[in-house]
């Protein structure tokens, strides 16, 4: 059994050490034992782990802190939605997209996030491929401003933690 001592799984072979001594210290210890190929393999010694812990194992006080921050969560992600469709909608209507409704729909919010930007429809496509939509989210996100007349650093307010999202669109929707 392998197991997570801080971040990593630690596999030594004796072959790698120092010196015998030193494997036969490392054996010796609580965490680490032989197995039949010879190799000594670390096991977790902590098998109480708290991340381990389901919800029923929780105590009243957890599992109330637990409710309570699944609800800011969902409450907070549901206002984001709500204030991004609202404000996607509203630049749609500024740069005259069809079917600015579109904006509150989750998949074709990025067709027209995408158009907003002043680029083929197609890309939305690329918003599907791993790592390449990240790069074309950034080229959107940059060139949305540009198509209002507006500075593309507005992009840059993206990169501001929780408040940047609503900076982001807020201003370019309602200035």
């Amino acid at each position: 059994m392998f197991a997570v001592i801080g971040l990593q799984h630690f596999i030594v072979e004796p072959s790698f050490s120092a010196s015998s001594s030193l494997s036969n210290a490392i054996a010796s210890s609580s965490l680490i034992t032989k197995n039949n190929s010879d190799r000594l393999i670390a096991q977790d010694s902590n098998v109480d782990s708290p991340s381990l812990r389901t919800y029923d194992s929780l105590s009243e006080e957890e599992k109330a802190l637990f409710n309570k921050i699944i609800l800011f969560a969902s409450i907070f992600g549901l206002v984001v939605y709500v204030f991004t469709s609202y404000c996607l909608m509203k630049i749609a209507d500024k740069l005259e997209i069809p079917n600015s409704w579109l904006a509150w729909i989750p998949i074709a919010q990025i067709w027209v996030m995408v158009r907003a930007a002043g680029k083929p429809g197609w890309w939305l496509i690329l918003f599907f491929i791993p790592l390449v939509n990240f790069v074309i989210g950034l080229i959107v996100f940059f060139s949305i401003p540009t198509s209002l007349n507006k500075s593309s650093l507005y992009g840059l307010l993206l990169f501001v933690p929780i408040l940047g999202v609503f900076l982001y669109f807020g201003l370019l929707a309602f200035t």
